[in-house]
């Protein structure tokens, strides 16, 4: 797990000494590194020329990422699982971005736009839970729809490196790449619309039109879990970039809508209850009960948001009792039970 230096006044000085350090803006820094990736060798998808050495991640030296990449592509699917899964657990590992996954980020993206690629909504996955902070069992109002934690706080790996430049960086692949994510928006493979989503909810410019492509699809798509999935991207994009006025009418709209599928009004709850302080309304108690079906259930455990909260179906019962606090057992009755501190981990 990470180790945070927060940022205080007196420490201004001591943040400048880190940034020398560690050589900001040089080839030691990820972010520096990948923006020229992007530019020359993921076009190109040339992903055996990146130094991948020059950094490490959760099981050593990242000379393998190059391999794993190679076999991600494998026409054999187990082959393609085998190394994806290696891949994870060293770049995204129990939920700490190591430098090498946003190195990784524009492969994975040209991997899962293939649609000859295996595993194709678990690699675009990757590419997006690399833009995030380590968010596991953190389903509260103010941690879902948290894409990293505030400017001047400093995260370090295991291996010692700034994490917080990892995920910036990965940030910033998803951003330069952000055509590719916006086509697998209408990508016919239902989890692939739904990563793409989460993809998108990470981006850190062009929120405009990656807003108005998240709503445009919200009005043609039909799946729930990807409905949800829109509904929690346009909140979460509307959160990080200081637009969560509009976005908080909006949600409320969709939740007060019995017009609206119960998987959207509870997105959208979700999402209104992630954007506002306001206490809990007794409508809001209501229509959660309403809603909260065992299909409905079942729906929330595809939705990305969700599964990092917790990785079974119990994920949105987790979320609701961190977000309703004293309120949570009028909705959930005995399914609060033995969930409040979960341990994602156990």
């Amino acid at each position: 797990m990470d180790d945070m230096v927060p940022n205080k006044p007196e420490q201004d000085g001591g943040h400048a000494d880190l940034d020398r350090e560690f050589g900001a803006g040089t080839d030691r820094d990820v972010r520096a590194l990948v923006a020229r990736v992007h530019r020359g060798l993921a076009h190109r998808a040339e992903h055996v020329e990146v130094p991948w050495g020059r950094f490490r991640h959760a099981s050593g030296p990242a000379d393998d990422v190059a391999g794993l990449l190679t076999r991600i592509r494998s026409g054999d699917p187990r082959v393609a699982a085998r190394a994806l899964s290696c891949l994870h657990s060293s770049v995204r590992h129990q939920g700490d971005t190591y430098a090498p996954a946003a190195l990784a980020v524009p492969f994975l993206l040209r991997i899962a736009a293939e649609p000859s690629s295996h595993h194709r909504a678990d690699v675009l996955r990757l590419a997006a839970e690399s833009g995030r902070r380590n968010h596991h069992g953190d389903g509260s109002r103010t941690g879902l729809l948290r894409t990293a934690h505030p400017p001047g706080y400093w995260l370090f790996d295991s291996s010692g490196y700034p994490m917080h430049w990892s995920v910036q960086a990965s940030r910033e692949a998803l951003t330069a790449d952000v055509r590719i994510v916006l086509e697998l928006l209408d990508d016919p493979d239902t989890a692939v619309r739904c990563s793409a989503c989460y993809s998108l909810a990470a981006v850190t410019g062009g929120v405009e039109r990656t807003l108005a492509a998240l709503h445009g699809r919200l009005g043609v798509e039909r799946v729930p879990e990807v409905r949800v999935s829109l509904v929690l991207a346009i909140a979460q994009l509307a959160r990080e970039h200081h637009t969560s006025g509009d976005a908080t009418v909006w949600a409320r709209g969709l939740w007060s809508s019995s017009e609206q599928d119960a998987g959207t009004r509870l997105g959208a709850a979700l999402a209104w209850l992630c954007l506002t302080e306001d206490p809990v309304p007794d409508r809001l108690l209501s229509v959660l009960t309403q809603v909260l079906t065992s299909v409905v259930v079942n729906t929330m455990s595809r939705v990305p948001w969700m599964q990092y909260v917790d990785t079974d179906d119990t994920g949105i019962h987790h979320c609701l009792t961190q977000m309703l606090g004293a309120h949570a057992r009028q909705v959930l009755g005995e399914n609060t039970r033995d969930l409040r501190d979960h341990d994602p981990w156990a």
